[in-house]
């Protein structure tokens, strides 16, 4: 079996990406992709920040899709922790009763967090709170505060992530994001933690010593960045892969067919090559993301 557990996926796609210049993947179109790739199931992080995207994505949208495609899709709810209240006047409370909705309706996390804002906002507390309190996983991107760009604020070393990770032990992130794949080696320039660094990784990196830190980090590999993290310098990616094995999880992440995300074909080889055993590869491949969600697959 295999999981993806990054993917954007549009009933009705019209609006066009800015990136890509088209519209946004299609449920089509992510059916086809995921066919020709062997994906049994994709998770759906809906479009709902104005930091990403002109399109508005609600989470009705989102079980219409896994309605039209049962049993291919996994939902996913999302939430800007800036509800329309002032914000010395937002409660967790009030995080709580959307986010308990989104679960009685089916969501399995919440994300993909994008908001330009610093983990330690007090409202991003309190979202992270009432998380915990629900009991969603949340799929996060972040970056760093020089960045035009979207994402949660950090610096280097991923200090404020690290708070959270320590106040809410017991919610699940799951990290994603060149300025959070960089992070697997250390000595990281503000140049290099925003972009796709190359060449041998350096010891000291933020996400080893906090995924040997805080058992309630993840890894999301999707994208370029998570693929980049593991291929650049082979033997420690394989050292790393052994060692957080069992909090690993295959993405994709195509916001356009154009794309080629080669994650599979690369843990497939790895497997056929012996860099990693058949027991790590289902892990990554669906394993993992089974038991944060709770599938019971």
């Amino acid at each position: 079996m295999i999981i993806d557990c990054h993917a954007h996926v549009i009933a009705f796609p019209v609006v066009k990406n800015t990136q890509y210049k088209r519209p946004w993947m299609s449920m089509e179109e992510q059916i086809a992709l995921m066919d020709s790739k062997g994906v049994d199931k994709a998770v759906i992080l809906p479009l709902s920040y104005s930091e990403f995207s002109a399109y508005g994505q609600n989470f009705g949208e989102i079980l219409y899709i896994c309605q039209k495609y049962p049993g291919r899709f996994i939902p996913f709810c999302n939430i800007d922790p800036r509800l329309p209240k002032r914000a010395d006047l937002v409660e967790v409370d009030d995080f709580v009763f959307h986010l308990q909705d989104f679960k009685g309706l089916g969501a399995k996390g919440i994300g993909e967090l994008i908001a330009r804002m610093p983990w330690n906002e007090p409202r991003v507390l309190k979202l992270l709170e009432a998380a915990e309190i629900v009991g969603l996983p949340i799929t996060f991107h972040t970056i760093a505060p020089d960045a035009n760009s979207y994402g949660v604020l950090d610096y280097p070393g991923l200090e404020l992530l690290e708070g959270v990770l320590k106040k809410f032990s017991k919610l699940n992130f799951l990290g994603h994001s060149q300025a959070f794949w960089s992070e697997i080696g250390g000595e990281l320039t503000l140049k290099d933690k925003n972009g796709y660094p190359k060449g041998k990784v350096k010891e000291g990196g933020a996400i080893p010593r906090l995924m040997r830190q805080y058992p309630n980090l993840y890894g999301d590999l999707s994208a370029g960045s998570g693929l980049n993290a593991l291929q650049r310098d082979p033997d420690f990616g394989w050292r790393f892969i052994d060692e957080f094995q069992d909090r690993l999880l295959l993405g994709l992440d195509y916001c356009s067919p154009t794309n080629n995300m080669q994650h599979i074909e690369w843990l497939t080889k790895a497997k056929e090559n012996k860099n990693i055993s058949h027991e790590i590869y289902d892990k990554i491949m669906w394993k993992n993301i089974n038991n944060v969600l709770g599938l019971g697959l």
